[in-house]
C-alpha cells in the first residue's frame, strides 16, 4: 500500500514539475512583455506630449482682452473661516511684444470680495510667449493693492477659459481669491 501511494505521490510531483516547467517560460515571457510594454507607454505619452508643443501666440502692441469671471471664492488670509464666493474681471492690454513675451497694463476691471467691490485703476504685468501664463499687479482704489496670476488653459467649444488667482490686500485685510475665467477680446 506504501509503494502505491509512493507512486501516486511521485506521479503527481512529476505532473506538477513539468506544469511549473511549462509555466515558467510563459510567466517569464509575460513579465518581459510588460516591461517593454510599460516603456512603449511612456514613449507613446513623450512623442504625444512632444507632438502637442505649444504656439507661440502672435499679439499686437495695442490689443486688448478682458478676463471675466464665471465662478470664484475667496477666504481670508489667516481666517480661513472667513470665507465665500467672489467675482470679478481685469482689462488687459498688450504694451509690449518682446522674443520672450509681452508686457501688459491693467486698464480697469473689478473684483468683489467679502461684500466689498474694489474697482481696479491701473497696473501692469507680462505674458509669456505662448498666452498661457501672466503675472502682475495692480491698485484697486487709494488702499487696495493686488497681486494676480492667471493661466490660460484652453478652449471649450469656442470660449477660451483660465483660471485668475488675486491676493488683494486692503489695510489690515488680505484675501485669497481664485475665479474661473472666460478670456474674449472685443
Amino acid at each position: 500500500m506504501n509503494s502505491k501511494k509512493l507512486a501516486i505521490a511521485t506521479m503527481v510531483g512529476a505532473v506538477a514539475l513539468v506544469g511549473l516547467l511549462f509555466a515558467f517560460p510563459a510567466m517569464a515571457a509575460s513579465a518581459t512583455t510588460s516591461s517593454p510594454q510599460n516603456s512603449n507607454i511612456s514613449q507613446i505619452v513623450q512623442s504625444a506630449q512632444a507632438s502637442q508643443k505649444l504656439q507661440k501666440v502672435d499679439l499686437k502692441v495695442g490689443q486688448t482682452f478682458t478676463l471675466t469671471s464665471v465662478a470664484g471664492g475667496y477666504r481670508e488670509i489667516g481666517n480661513p473661516e472667513v470665507n465665500g464666493t467672489a467675482t470679478g474681471s481685469l482689462n488687459i492690454e498688450v504694451t509690449g511684444a518682446f522674443k520672450a513675451g509681452y508686457a501688459v497694463s491693467v486698464t480697469g476691471g473689478q473684483v468683489n470680495v467679502n461684500g466689498t467691490a474694489y474697482t481696479v485703476t491701473a497696473g501692469s504685468g507680462e505674458l509669456g510667449p505662448y498666452g498661457v501664463h501672466m503675472v502682475g499687479q495692480a491698485q484697486a482704489g487709494t488702499s487696495a493693492q493686488l497681486l494676480f496670476a492667471a493661466r490660460n488653459l484652453g478652449k471649450f467649444g469656442s470660449t477660451d477659459y483660465g483660471v485668475l488667482r488675486i491676493d488683494l490686500t486692503n489695510g489690515s485685510g488680505e484675501f485669497a481669491v481664485r475665479l474661473l475665467v472666460t478670456i474674449s477680446s472685443p
